[in-house]
């Protein structure tokens, strides 16, 4: 179902089709709990199940969007012997394997508004995302080696899809921390604004994304994704599939009416 954590842990609220999801642990910088994974895993499963959710806003509490996993329980592991830790991660993480499975199985666009660090699994969200807004406080933070651990939460999947294979190997071994300009500079990042207009300019461009047309919108998701390991034989294929379905959609009998009237379209698919 698509509702907030009982604990608070993160809260959600749906308006004209943007499903904005806010971390709400800003005094433990927003780290995400291990009792809430299954309950964001659900909710992303549920988004892809309602048609009404036509474009995810992922975005943090106060002033940090997620320190990722909550370090301070690992705390407790310390003081287990080896093979006990090693049954708890093993244990442990596929259920946060079933959440990015969820997150990036979503088929429509997500956008997320980082103010503050992304650190750990919190760095899948922006990274995954189809749109990264940030202020001059966003920073990314690569830190699993500081507490001797190799990367997770799909970062290893996604890094080096934004800044390329060696720039992701020399991010992540090096421990880097990157600032907002270098963000953008490497395509963590899609734009910088001012502090005071992030939430506004972040819910403008998920407005804007969960008013497009839904058919096309998600086939070019879609072709982007698969494209990777494709022959230009099988892309060329994929693409004619799209265009023969979107050609049988109301969306496109609308959008060539709008620009043959000179009006803005009003794509059926997102009333």
């Amino acid at each position: 179902m698509i509702v907030s954590a009982e604990d608070d842990s993160y809260l959600v609220d749906l308006t004209e089709g943007v499903l904005r999801l806010s971390f709400n642990r800003p005094q433990f910088g927003n780290a995400i709990p291990k009792t809430a994974v299954p309950g964001l895993t659900q909710l992303f499963h549920a988004a892809q199940a309602d048609p009404a959710v036509r474009c995810i806003l992922v975005r943090g509490e106060g002033k940090i969007f997620s320190a990722g996993g909550d370090v301070a329980g690992f705390a407790q592991s310390i003081e287990q012997d080896v093979a006990t830790r090693q049954a708890d991660f093993a244990r442990r993480l596929p259920l946060a394997r079933g959440l990015v499975e969820a997150i990036a199985a979503f088929d429509r666009p997500i956008v997320t508004s980082v103010r503050g660090a992304a650190a750990g699994a919190g760095l899948f969200y922006p990274l995954v995302a189809d749109y990264a807004i940030g202020d001059d406080s966003a920073t990314f933070v690569f830190a699993h080696q500081k507490v001797g651990l190799s990367p997770d939460g799909g970062v290893t999947a996604v890094l080096p899809q934004v800044v390329g294979t060696r720039m992701a190997r020399m991010l992540l071994m090096t421990a880097a921390k990157v600032d907002a300009q270098e963000a953008l500079r490497l395509g963590m990042l899609h734009r910088i604004v001012a502090a005071d207009a992030l939430e506004e300019e972040a819910m403008k461009m998920a407005t804007r994304l969960a008013r497009a047309p839904q058919l096309a919108i998600t086939r070019a998701k879609r072709l982007v994704n698969d494209a990777p390991g494709q022959s230009l034989a099988q892309i060329l294929d994929a693409e004619t599939d799209g265009i023969v379905a979107c050609v049988g959609d109301p969306d496109f009998t609308e959008g060539v009416r709008a620009f043959l009237e000179k009006r803005s379209a009003a794509f059926p698919s997102t009333r």
